[in-house]
């Protein structure tokens, strides 16, 4: 019996706040997107170049036909790229993002805001995390609040996830206060809305040495333990993530929340 077949409708609408990573903040960027289906890349797309913007309007739509029940599984997904060309034979990959088709259903008006990450990140990317952040100098505190994941990975034999976050604060190198939230059961897109409060050394103000490490982990009966990835704010951290930590440090006692990438690294420690 034949497969019933469908199509999928896209449109690229615009991005925002394009940057070429390694390169300086003024390059100028001349974007445009080239859209797959992966795994397999057995559709292809390409919009039109648009000149000289960092935050370019496209609305271009294109549509993928003969979708059969079988291509939507969960890896199935539309990996975008975005570019920037700079003559006929020169071009720079500015980052790339990705949705799984299996998700399509749960956007709020089939509209979705995808992060556009470098692609050495973009390979370990292991879903979102939101944060926010209140820098109390006067009490001698900063608060985070871990609020919620989106999109994390399924890891367990059974295809299920068990997600919670540790907190930890680091002053030059040595550990010294934690925290952890709940474990949220079998979900890819857990809520935690965790406060985590850690007493600061007010003769330094500036937090110079601090690092705070949010790493995201699994925990089942079977495996034990799995760490996701992680996220990393501090004046060494890079990208959103040090905008993320000037935003806090230059706006104290006013929460500021950032969506951060969560990066793949080495295995869990203690």
């Amino acid at each position: 019996m034949a497969e019933n077949k469908t199509s999928l409708t896209v449109i690229v609408i615009e991005a925002d706040n394009l940057r070429i990573a390694g390169l300086p903040a003024d390059t100028e960027i001349n974007p445009y997107v080239k859209a797959f289906l992966v795994p397999g890349r057995t559709f292809k797309y390409r919009t039109k170049t648009i000149p000289k913007t960092k935050t370019p309007v496209f609305l271009e739509k294109f549509t993928i036909t003969d979708l059969v029940p079988s291509d939507m599984d969960d890896k199935a997904a539309i990996e975008f790229q975005i570019y920037s060309s700079h003559n006929v034979t020169r071009r720079h990959l500015v980052g790339m993002s990705s949705i799984y088709l299996s998700n399509l259903c749960e956007l709020e008006n089939g509209l979705a805001d995808l992060t556009i990450m470098p692609e050495t990140v973009y390979r370990l990317h292991q879903g979102d995390i939101r944060i926010s952040g209140c820098y109390q100098p006067v009490a001698g505190k900063i608060v985070f609040n871990v609020l919620e994941a989106r999109n994390l990975p399924r890891v367990s034999l059974l295809g299920a996830i068990n997600p919670y976050v540790k907190v930890e604060m680091y002053v030059n190198g040595i550990r010294q206060d934690k925290h952890k939230t709940k474990v949220r059961q079998n979900t890819q897109d857990p809520v935690w809305n965790h406060p985590c409060v850690f007493e600061i050394n007010r003769e330094n103000p500036k937090l110079l040495g601090h690092a705070f490490v949010f790493q995201l982990i699994h925990k089942d009966m079977m495996m034990g333990v799995q760490k996701l990835g992680q996220v990393e704010l501090g004046w060494y951290s890079h990208g959103e993530q040090l905008d993320h930590w000037y935003d806090i440090m230059e706006h104290p006692h006013r929460p500021t929340d950032y969506w951060h990438p969560v990066i793949k690294t080495s295995k869990i420690g203690s």
